[in-house]
């Protein structure tokens, strides 16, 4: 292989002996337990695994690198067995429902999964120093704002949610963008399923959990509910607040996904009510004006910042929006 593969990024963790080490078997037969969960996994047959023990014997190499270099399983197959081996949630099993691919889920050994990673520890320290002394293990909320649509708030907020479920963190995401569906979409589910925040917050409905997010045991996801006419009115303080409250002993962590923060005062209300406040711009399609007006507003409403994230380029997205902020002065 040219370029780094899923296994030898896994040998700098530690799972040689998960996988066999590559050590002679006297018996000759599998010398580890993989071979027994490709077998239960129905990904190999018994046949299968001793070509693949006398490759990696022969190579000294690990186990499922062998089995991908014979052609017997891809490394997406080797993701998914060792997810299940260690516990760790992922969606590496196709979801025809899912609309969005989010990395974290689907490609766990990426870059880019390992920079969702890296945001989630960030912002566990940051809301750790925030908290003070007499509520560390406590529930924490953080809302995930940008200037404008289309810019990777909602991805994120879905992405970083994901992420604390994976670390063992009873996880709920709130879809607290009351002028616009979705989240649902993401993971496959039916929209309106259940009760909604908006039902919720309007005493309409009785409070809930929300529903369990299928392939991600300790994640939840509280949909956004019909659209009413009203939102600013009804998620004002201190609302959210308490209904998070009321949902800290079955949740670790909230993250709430919120609308445009330059189009309405909605971003605002929401994050003055969490814990802290994740700030997302796109690259070559953000604007710095709005960038520091909607930092401006934030700090102006006392929300507590504890970050910012920079999304990387897209070139599709690029070349549309300059498009679009050319078309204005080509009449």
């Amino acid at each position: 292989m040219t370029q780094p593969s899923l296994l030898s990024r896994l040998a700098n963790q530690n799972l040689a002996q998960a996988e066999g080490q590559g050590q002679p078997n006297p018996g000759g037969k599998p010398p580890d337990k993989m071979g027994e969960r490709f077998i239960s996994a129905g990904l190999l047959t018994a046949e299968q695994v001793e070509q693949v023990v006398a490759r990696q014997q022969s190579a000294r190499i690990r186990f499922g690198e062998a089995a991908v270099q014979l052609g017997f399983l891809s490394e997406q197959d080797v993701q998914r067995v060792l997810a299940q081996q260690f516990n760790y949630a992922t969606a590496l099993t196709p979801n025809p429902g899912m609309t969005v691919r989010l990395a974290i889920a689907s490609a766990p050994f990426s870059p880019e999964a390992e920079a969702i990673r890296q945001v989630r520890s960030n912002l566990q320290m940051q809301t750790a120093e925030q908290a003070g002394p007499g509520r560390a293990g406590s529930s924490r909320s953080i809302a995930i704002v940008s200037p404008n649509e289309g810019e990777g708030k909602s991805y994120l907020a879905a992405s970083l949610a994901i992420a604390f479920s994976q670390s063992g963190q009873r996880t709920l995401l709130i879809n607290a963008n009351l002028r616009a569906s979705g989240q649902h979409d993401m993971f496959g589910l039916a929209p309106g399923v259940g009760a909604g925040l908006s039902s919720i917050l309007a005493g309409r409905s009785p409070l809930t959990p929300g529903e369990p997010v299928p392939g991600f045991p300790l994640l939840s996801l509280l949909q956004s509910g019909p659209q009413p006419p009203n939102p600013l009115e009804i998620l004002a303080e201190p609302v959210l607040r308490n209904i998070i409250q009321r949902l800290e002993p079955d949740f670790d962590v909230f993250i709430l996904d919120t609308p445009a923060a330059n189009q309405s005062s909605d971003a605002q209300v929401i994050a003055r009510q969490a814990d802290g406040c994740v700030l997302v711009a796109k690259q070559d399609a953000t604007r710095l004006d709005d960038i520091h007006q909607t930092l401006a507003m934030m700090q102006t409403a006392g929300t507590r910042m504890v970050g910012s994230v920079y999304n990387a380029f897209d070139p599709a997205s690029s070349r549309e929006r300059r498009r679009s902020l050319l078309r204005p002065w080509r009449r």
